[in-house]
């Protein structure tokens, strides 16, 4: 295959998301490309045409490869004739070397304007679970196709109901090939086009497998694209005549999709009205076709022996739809939205480009609609989960309590994963229990300290053994890691934390009129070091500095008496005018927006320090305490300043530092953004976690296996 991109320099893709790539296969369709696709002139800055040539002769790929260079289309060529789904593919994995991240499919005989184009890219954005695609109208203006229903019972296509609305999840429903939009998140879940099929039913297979990995159906019933059907294959055609290859594809395609993805009782119900259906087929093109082309009826015959040769083996050992890719589960001790659980949420995007990813979490919160909507399925299930809360009788109990309701639960989860990624240290049981299930695991770990004494931490870290890799968030927590249990050195790796920054960035204020504003983003808990900020706070005012503080966070279950006193020290110093308290933020960059300058004063180590990251990136000066993973975190960045942890006259000293030098620190603070985000990118992230845990980016390859 070889691919040929016209000359000129490429539209640059505009700032509201990225191109759509229109995927066009071609088969001895020159002809239909000039008619069709040329006039629309569809190529621009949001559209990028992609021509995918399978080969038919020499005279038609001269003349398509012609067209592609006098209308700005990359052309594909395929070496010969490898059917619909290997073009489709092909020209995805073209589109994508283009930027696109959306893709419509459309046929050399079907017609449309870019202004659909443009409203069908802006809809697989908003909505990248959702296949799409217009009304499908004929020349005279009949509707010729909305949405089609395949009665999973027997394999017959019906029209859909018109009454049911125009967005459907039903598993049997599907939109015509000729005319559809997909988004990369969805077409890469279900791995693309089946190339099984070469020509007919890869639309009804892509949206059972669309609906099966949780997407959608949408018809836009106010969009049209004209589609005159059979303009591809039955040149010279009348009336309602059909080609041989519709009704030998048809026929065996039937077979060959109830073979790859029914249950063996569906399959059999197929199989058997098979005579039937074919016939029903058959008589798509009309009796009389059948009088004057005899040789159609021995073309379906044989689509439909060749079906049966798929059926009848899958009858014996079930569906044969090999997984195209591997079962991943991810296990974590939590469902809010603070540090770790943004990592996770950059894990399982990352992991779900090459594999079907289940997450198990303890209980309900804000992580699980974020998981879900990064593809993911979200199981809940009683854990033990290593907390301070275990040293007390009630925490032990609890802890026994809930490892004894989750074992089968957790059992089942692993009997259908291939790699089983589990975040953080605190979830010991579930290493254990996945290596003896014979699968590959993986510990993601995000701490660097634990309680209690060094001999307590060997202990607690022992069955990070059970894991054939351990993902270090830092060197800082390698190292941690390593001097603690030397024999993890072997297996432990660094990929240090993505952090997505803020979709514009808002700079610094020039002028600091009025309060200086301070920030403190994180955990209310002893050790992230809020009432440390208060301190820094209340040195500044008896500086005569006047500051504002924003307490942007909330506590753990168990540590409300925290923010009692938190509160209470406040009061005590006369700060509450001075202090405001929002609670948690799912969004960080509206609050790192309205900040002068952040504090991250943890008084323990951290292990990287999201907060202090997203600070840089957000292009906000800040101070950090002196301890190994916050330097790490934000070494080689000019707008941070260092205090010892605690020490309120130092921070005071940090910040009067950063606000008399304040226009330098500003522009130093903007040109940090720019290298945290190169630094942090989540696509440098995915890459190399993808490679640690395992997983190929040939779809359906796991290194290692199960074992």
């Amino acid at each position: 295959m070889t691919v040929l991109v016209p000359g000129g320099p490429a539209d640059t893709a505009p700032d509201d998301g990225p191109p759509l790539g229109v995927v066009v296969v071609s088969y001895g369709s020159a002809q239909l490309l000039r008619e069709n696709l040329a006039p629309a002139q569809l190529s621009g800055a949001h559209v990028r045409v992609v021509v995918v040539d399978n080969f038919s002769t020499p005279e038609n790929r001269d003349a398509v490869e012609l067209l592609g260079v006098e209308h700005g289309w990359t052309v594909v060529a395929m070496p010969d004739n490898r059917g619909f789904g290997a073009a489709s593919n092909a020209g995805v994995a073209a589109a994508r070397e283009l930027g696109c991240r959306t893709f419509l499919f459309l046929n050399p005989d079907a017609v449309i304007t870019p202004s659909v184009v443009a409203e069908l890219r802006a809809h697989s954005l908003r909505e990248p679970m959702a296949l799409i695609s217009p009304q499908l109208v004929d020349s005279e203006g009949e509707v010729v196709f909305r949405v089609a229903r395949t009665d999973l019972r027997d394999g017959r296509i019906r029209r859909r109901p018109d009454g049911e609305g125009p967005q459907t999840s039903d598993p049997g429903d599907w939109l015509c090939g000729a005319c559809v939009v997909v988004h990369d998140e969805l077409f890469s879940r279900i791995g693309g086009y089946d190339e099984e099929y070469f020509l007919y039913w890869e639309d009804v297979d892509l949206g059972f497998r669309a609906v099966a990995a949780g997407g959608s159906v949408i018809l836009r019933e106010d969009l049209v694209a004209v589609h005159d059907e059979g303009g591809t294959h039955d040149e010279g055609r009348r009336g309602r005549a059909k080609s041989a290859l519709y009704y030998r594809y048809n026929c065996r395609n039937r077979l060959v999709f109830a073979a790859r993805n029914l249950d063996r009782r569906s399959l059999l119900r197929w199989v058997l009205t098979t005579p039937a259906v074919s016939w029903e087929i058959l008589l798509r093109g009309g009796r009389r076709q059948l009088l004057h082309t005899p040789s159609v009826l021995r073309a379906a015959v044989r689509g439909s022996l060749g079906g049966l040769a798929a059926a009848l083996p899958a009858l014996v050992r079930g569906p044969r739809r090999t997984p195209a890719r591997p079962s991943v589960l991810v296990v974590h001790p939590g469902a809010e939205l603070y540090g770790s659980d943004r990592v996770l949420l950059e894990s399982v995007a990352a992991l779900a480009a090459d594999g079907e990813v289940t997450v198990a979490l303890p209980g309900p919160g804000p992580l699980v609609a974020e998981l879900e909507r990064r593809g993911a399925r979200v199981v809940l299930v009683a854990m033990p989960v290593l907390r301070k809360s275990v040293l007390r009788p009630t925490g032990a109990l609890r802890l026994v309590g809930d490892a004894l309701r989750g074992l089968l639960p957790a059992l089942a989860l692993l009997r259908r994963a291939d790699v089983v990624h589990v975040n953080t240290t605190t979830l010991p049981s579930w290493l254990l229990l996945a290596r003896l299930a014979g699968r590959r695991v993986v510990c993601h770990v995000h701490e660097a300290e634990w309680p209690g004494p060094a001999a307590l931490h060997r202990v607690l870290l022992r069955p990070l053994l059970a894991a054939h890799t351990v993902v270090a968030n830092s060197r800082f927590t390698a190292e941690v890691l390593t001097g603690l249990v030397p024999a993890l050195a072997g297996r432990t790796t660094v990929v240090v934390n993505p952090v997505p920054g803020p979709a514009d960035v808002v700079p610094a204020r020039e002028r600091l009129d009025g309060p200086l504003r301070l920030l403190f983003l994180g955990r209310l808990s002893p050790r992230k070091g809020p009432d440390v900020a208060v301190e820094v706070l209340r040195e500044l005012r008896d500086r005569g500095v006047d500051a504002r503080l924003i307490l942007a966070g909330s506590v753990f279950a168990g540590y409300e008496w925290f923010e009692a006193e938190l509160r209470d020290t406040v009061r005590t110093a006369g700060l509450t005018d001075r202090v405001e308290y929002t609670g948690f933020v799912p969004d960080v960059w509206p609050v790192m927006a309205q900040a002068d300058v952040v504090l991250v004063p943890s008084v323990l180590d951290e292990s990287f320090g999201n907060a202090a990251v997203e600070a840089v990136l957000a292009a906000r000066p800040l101070v950090v305490s002196d301890l190994r993973g916050l330097r790490e975190a934000t070494e080689g960045f000019g707008s941070v300043r260092v205090a010892a942890p605690g020490d309120a006259a130092r921070w005071a000293d940090a910040v009067q530092e950063l606000v008399a030098d304040w226009p330098r620190v500003r522009e130093v603070a903007a040109s940090d953004a720019v290298g945290a985000r190169e630094r942090h990118a989540v696509a440098r992230f995915a890459a190399r976690l993808i490679k640690a845990v395992g997983l190929s980016r040939q779809a359906g390859s796991l290194a290692g296996g199960r074992r």
